[in-house]
């Protein structure tokens, strides 16, 4: 493998040690958004669902039970669930305070401030929709501020269990951080689209199936990110869709899918790792049920079923990944480079939500961020693929196309050539001639001075005669010392010319091969071409007339003069 691969590997394995020190424990950055210590949870832990007026007047106080961490858990999908937050300082007005919950994805809250009889509802789908804000945060204005011992009262319908946090941050910063957050969403999915019209289109153009699985994994991915991240938003009839777990499932499912497909096709694991391949056909199978089940009704353990198969996926193509880059197969490394970022983002955020190191600013962007990287590289890595199998392919057609001894077009390739030749100039009128030559005595060569002495002698006259010719002249090796030139262009007159120039040019200077001068002649025969003449029988009358240029003593030119006539010419006999 040439050194290129590997230092981008090596580059690869360095940004996958950076990331992970980034992301150590002593990392000492600010987790986004911070912890709300300016806010005492308190979370309602009765058996039924108390009254609005309850909450309100303080009659259920009683009910409601600290929570340490300040995390909004909902027990259970589509429960109802009540928090307190009761303000533990003065939060001026001045600077415009925003109560934020996070990660808002699939939640509808509904906020009452002091002094609020209706509720100011937020969701990232729906009637509820804030679209002064981006989808980064539920956003809940605080104009009056808050007195220390003031309580808000959050009502929370969760699609998920997925834990939430509020904080209260400056409006100006809330600002900031939605430009951020929507301009980096957008460059994310940016890149996802494009990479996957342009993996589309080149399965169009090339066939190549691995390009329709790598343009159907981010595809999918894209369309997942942009309906959960809330980006499709305008389109209220997508907010039952979002809501439902069933469309999660469904599309991440199939993204895992067609990631897996890629992944075989792309390492060839088929021919190179058979077992590797029935393993992820075995995932393949179980998760394709998995969608199937999921279209109907959802699973209970539809999740932890699929996270499973997942988990056992990712063992094999890591597996196999090591196993390619063992064995210095370049598509190894490329899924190594492509891969490294996106699994670390995934432990690092799992770790966080499950709080083994805080959430650090950097990972509110890190998986998308790495998933448009890996689908740049992995496209990058199947254009390097195709690309080496072009040049593989160019070279065996050149091997097949090109005589290796003389350099010049094979008898195959100078028939095909001459037919596409003769062809444009029967549509065009264009004059074409053929020369056919052949080496005189080349046997005696081959008997007093050796078959390298020979082979040399065959290489230099292709050498020389091509020399003679025009650039888009046709110069092949027809059979043993025999040699076809086509003129494209040319009348009889001229090709006679160029043809005695051939053979007065090796007349004059014999041979200097291993230090022994050989003398070299021609014999020559050469035929224009006639209407309605096909490039065979132009090639057999040239044949003719390099015979009668052997019958006639050697070391000749001679015309085909069959329909011509006689056309005078120094040396042509």
């Amino acid at each position: 493998m040439d050194r290129a691969v590997w230092r981008i590997g090596g580059a690869g394995l360095a940004l996958l040690c950076l990331i992970l020190v980034w992301c150590g424990p002593l990392r000492a950055q600010t987790a986004l958004p911070p912890p709300a210590t300016e806010l005492a949870v308190a979370r309602w832990t009765g058996a039924e669902e108390p009254a609005l007026w309850q909450v309100l007047s303080g009659a259920a106080a009683s009910g409601f039970a600290e929570v340490e961490d300040g995390r909004l858990v909902p027990t259970a999908r589509r429960e109802v669930g009540w928090w307190r937050l009761v303000a533990l300082r003065d939060i001026a007005p001045h600077n415009a305070p925003q109560l934020v919950l996070t990660p808002p994805h699939r939640k509808r809250v509904e906020l009452w401030r002091p002094g609020d009889s209706e509720p100011l509802a937020r969701a990232i789908y729906g009637h509820d929709a804030d679209y002064s804000h981006s989808t980064r945060f539920l956003v809940f204005p605080l104009p009056q501020g808050l007195r220390r011992g003031d309580a808000l009262y959050l009502r929370m319908i969760a699609a998920d269990v997925v834990p939430a946090q509020v904080s209260i941050l400056p409006g100006q910063e809330v600002y900031r951080g939605d430009i951020v957050y929507v301009a980096v969403r957008t460059f994310v999915l940016t890149v996802l689209g494009l990479i996957a019209l342009l993996a589309f289109g080149l399965w169009i153009g090339l066939r190549e199936r691995g390009y329709v699985f790598l343009g159907l994994t981010l595809a999918t991915q894209m369309l997942a990110m942009a309906i959960e991240g809330g980006e499709m938003r305008a389109w209220l009839e997508l907010g039952p869709l979002a809501l439902d777990r069933r469309m999660d499932i469904i599309l991440n499912t199939a993204a895992v899918v067609a990631s897996l497909r890629f992944f075989s096709l792309f390492l060839r694991l088929r021919d190179l790792q058979p077992t590797a391949a029935r393993l992820l056909d075995g995932c393949c199978v179980l998760l394709g049920g998995l969608i199937a089940v999921t279209i109907f009704k959802t699973w209970r353990y539809s999740g932890s079923f699929g996270n499973l198969v997942l988990l056992a996926a990712i063992a094999v193509v890591l597996y196999a990944i090591g196993a390619a880059v063992w064995r210095r197969q370049r598509e190894g490394v490329f899924l190594l480079v492509a891969w490294s970022p996106l699994i670390v983002s995934l432990v690092a955020l799992v770790g966080a939500y499950q709080r083994w190191w805080p959430m650090y600013r950097w990972l509110e962007f890190a998986y998308p961020s790495s998933l448009a990287f890996s689908g740049l590289a992995l496209l990058f890595g199947l254009t390097s693929r195709l690309r080496q199998l072009r040049h593989d392919r160019d070279r065996a057609q050149h091997r097949a196309s090109y005589d290796a001894l003389t350099g010049v077009l094979a008898r195959t390739a100078l028939e095909e050539a001459l037919a596409a030749a003769v062809g444009r100039a029967q549509r065009s009128g264009e004059a074409l001639s053929v020369l056919f030559l052949d080496i005189d005595h080349f046997k005696r060569i081959n008997d007093e001075h050796g078959h390298r002495a020979g082979d040399e002698a065959l290489r230099i006259v292709a050498l020389r005669a091509r020399n003679r010719l025009r650039p888009g002249d046709l110069c092949g090796r027809y059979g043993g010392d025999e040699m076809v030139a086509v003129l494209i262009g040319a009348r009889l007159d001229e090709a006679l010319r160029v043809a005695e120039h051939m053979r007065q040019a090796l007349n004059d200077h014999p041979l200097s091969i291993e230090g022994r001068l050989i003398p070299i002649a021609l014999s020559l025969g050469v035929a224009e071409l006639r209407p309605g003449e096909s490039g065979e029988q132009l090639l057999r009358r040239a044949d003719a007339a390099l015979y009668a240029s052997k019958s006639a003593g050697r070391d000749r030119v001679t015309a085909d003069r069959a329909a011509l006539g006689a056309v005078p010419a120094a040396g042509a006999a």
